[in-house]
């Protein structure tokens, strides 16, 4: 019941928006100014797009008391064009200690020459490890992310992205030495909203800056301090990335 109550309504927003406004999208989609990867472009004459980059959460101290998580964790995305309006994407997350892997699929609406639509879903595979002196544990599980981004392409070719995502989970499991936890439940996480800004930095590169709010009962990069708690928590994170 969750994940049919969490999926459906981003399913009815494309069915319905995707039904109503495709007359309106262009024959001939307008030219890309310069590479995106959170930006909802189609993929053009190009198959694959990839970045490299790193991003940035703080834990919130009254939960983590002493413990403050601030080690950038490694950001790479990859996108493959499957026709003018669908693309795969890929996402490698990684901190040594925790790490997710990430795929998923867009479809991708223009509405306008700057306004543009994509809706998706994805599903994440985490998991870590701390083996250290007094320390034998172990961590994974797999998360799904529906998602919802509107974007905007400004006079000046600069790329604004809103994004919309909810996290449910679906498994987890984890070892402390002998002891096992482990929980088949489903159940709805919480959600995230980023702010993304995407345009040329140096040459032919270009980059991406986004600050995103998670509010989530469990996060995978915090898996070593607790699974969850009985309340949603804030994790600001930013995230800095240049597309190759």
């Amino acid at each position: 019941m969750p994940i049919k109550l969490a999926v459906l309504p981003f399913l009815l927003v494309v069915l319905v928006i995707g039904s109503s406004l495709t007359a309106m999208a262009q024959d001939s989609l307008p030219e890309a100014k310069h590479a995106a990867i959170i930006f909802p472009y189609p993929m053009y004459s190009e198959k694959w797009r990839s970045s490299i980059g790193l991003t940035l959460l703080t834990t919130p101290e009254d939960i983590t008391e002493a413990v403050r998580v601030r080690v950038p964790s490694i950001d790479f995305r990859v996108l493959r064009r499957i026709n003018d309006h669908f693309m795969a994407e890929g996402r490698i997350n990684s901190q040594i200690l925790q790490n997710q892997l990430a795929v998923g699929i867009q479809y991708v609406l223009p509405l306008t020459d700057r306004l543009f639509l994509s809706a998706g879903a994805g599903v994440g595979y985490w998991f870590g490890f701390l083996t250290v002196e007094g320390f034998n544990s172990k961590g994974s599980g797999w998360l799904t992310y529906p998602n919802l981004s509107v974007g905007y392409r400004t006079k000046s070719n600069l790329l604004i992205t809103a994004r919309a995502q909810s996290s449910i989970n679906l498994y987890y499991k984890a070892f402390n030495g002998n002891e096992e936890l482990s929980s088949g439940k489903v159940f709805y996480n919480g959600e995230t909203f980023t702010i993304a800004l995407e345009q040329p930095f140096y040459h032919h590169k270009h980059l991406t800056l986004a600050f995103s709010a998670i509010n989530n009962y469990f996060y995978w990069q915090t898996w070593l301090l607790f699974y969850r708690v009985n309340r949603k928590i804030f994790y600001p994170q930013i995230t800095v990335g240049f597309i190759l």
